[in-house]
């Protein structure tokens, strides 16, 4: 690399500082890259996602980012060189009862008006398009642009076509602190006292970014939560759209090899989030499945066979912060998804990317996501 070249430091070696990294080089050769983890690439958030991919019930704020990226996924694995496992099979949000039927009807209209191309079905269509649902289901919400992932083989792919392009990942060292000469971050303390000079620190450290913002005076209200998911035992494909429910929590898909896998945001205990160490609730267990089976009853056929959690990074309306600090240069931010992360990873990267490149930043993207709108 030459001489004087600019350097990026990264927090975060999950899907999103990955991302960046990767966007980052693709753009610019040049520019120097390294990516912090202080664990594995992936190890907290990222890889326990249920690896959603839709843009159907999201925040307005999200929608234009959801739809952007959403039209970079079939073409995914071609741009990384990597498997990411994507599968473009549709969303199927479906109501059991009155209130639930009349909350899908009513989310319809916004939607398409942002030109997220949800159709109102009735029950008819909700069986055929996922037959073995149950017979209380009175209709839904559908989006065939939607769909699904694997998220530890998405986390490889960005890896390994970060590194590709000439990323430096280092796994086992964290960022201690962030170093401010005249209101500007110019460099990232490691976890091993080594000092790493930077023209852009770009945190996107999940759950672990909130205590390092807050040692140069960035409050960012962040707070960790623990999100579960559940593995059944394989039974041959039969489900195609991933099922959501009006009113239960609820992410139901069937992956290739013919397990389940059920998330929808049911809480894990959290002992120790410095360490990332969480633990599965038996009440909780309880809970998904309970509205698993009555959403979709085969799966009172199935067995779990493995049960885990992720701490992700809620912000108080749940949103993302994108973006630069007020009054603190070479500093950007990408934290806060709220367990919606996933399928934002490919515009997301490429916004911060053209953020710390000073190039368009995109903002009809992302504008109402800065850390400004937060108190």
């Amino acid at each position: 690399m030459e001489s004087g070249a600019r350097a990026i430091v990264v927090v975060g070696g999950g899907l999103i500082g990955l991302s960046a990294a990767f966007h980052v080089r693709r753009a610019d050769r040049r520019t120097r890259v390294t990516v912090l983890e202080r664990a594995q690439v992936g190890d907290a958030a990222s890889s326990a996602s249920a690896a959603g991919v839709r843009v159907m019930g999201r925040d307005p704020a999200e929608r234009a980012m959801a739809l952007e990226s959403l039209g970079r996924w079939p073409d995914l694995d071609r741009e990384l060189e990597a498997k990411t496992g994507y599968r473009r099979s549709g969303g199927l949000r479906v109501a059991l009862d009155e209130a639930g039927w009349a909350e899908a009807r009513a989310t319809v209209g916004a939607q398409r008006a942002d030109g997220v191309p949800v159709e109102l079905v009735d029950a008819a269509a909700a069986h055929r398009l996922a037959p073995g649902l149950s017979p209380e289901c009175r209709g839904g919400v559908h989006c065939p642009i939607d769909g699904q992932a694997e998220a530890v083989a998405t986390v490889r792919a960005w890896a390994t076509a970060a590194r590709r392009l000439g990323v430096r990942i280092e796994e086992g060292l964290g960022a201690e602190a962030l170093v401010v000469e005249g209101a500007r971050v110019v460099a990232v303390v490691r976890s091993d006292g080594a000092r790493l000079p930077c023209d852009i620190a770009l945190v996107a450290g999940g759950a672990w970014s909130a205590p390092l913002l807050a040692k140069v005076g960035v409050k960012l209200p962040l707070r960790g939560r623990g999100l579960q998911m559940l593995l059944t035992d394989a039974e041959p494909a039969r489900l195609t759209p991933v099922v959501g429910c009006f009113g239960r929590p609820l992410s139901l898909k069937q992956l290739v090899d013919g397990a389940y896998l059920i998330g929808g945001g049911w809480p894990a205990r959290v002992p120790d989030e410095a360490v990332n160490r969480w633990e599965v609730l038996d009440d909780s267990v309880r809970g998904s499945l309970e509205v698993a089976r009555a959403v979709y009853p085969p799966l009172a056929a199935r067995s779990v066979t493995r049960s885990w959690a992720g701490i992700e990074a809620f912000t108080p309306d749940d949103l993302p912060v994108l973006g630069p600090v007020l009054g603190l240069d070479g500093l950007l931010i990408a934290a806060g998804f709220s367990g919606h992360g996933f399928a934002l990873v490919p515009t997301v990267g490429d916004v911060l990317a053209r953020l710390a490149l000073g190039l368009d930043p995109h903002l009809h993207l992302w504008r109402g996501l800065g850390a400004a709108r937060l108190p």
